[in-house]
């Protein structure tokens, strides 16, 4: 089974941005966590586009520190 379009766009957005596994997997909960409290992303579906998982990366960090 292939994997899902968003998925690979948020592990794209993390090699890019040098995260480890474990940054990964938390940015990956972080916009999980975005779109159950109601944000939504310009996709289908309420995805976030490439550039926006990119810009979500600052918002991550900084929630992190």
């Amino acid at each position: 089974m292939a994997r899902k379009r968003d998925i690979r766009q948020i592990e794209a957005v993390a090699r890019e941005f040098d995260m480890t596994p474990d940054e990964r997997r938390e940015f990956g909960d972080f916009i999980e966590g975005c779109k159950h409290s109601g944000e939504r992303g310009s996709e289908p579906g309420g995805d976030f586009s490439y550039g926006e998982l990119r810009e979500k990366v600052a918002d991550f960090r900084d929630e992190r520190s």
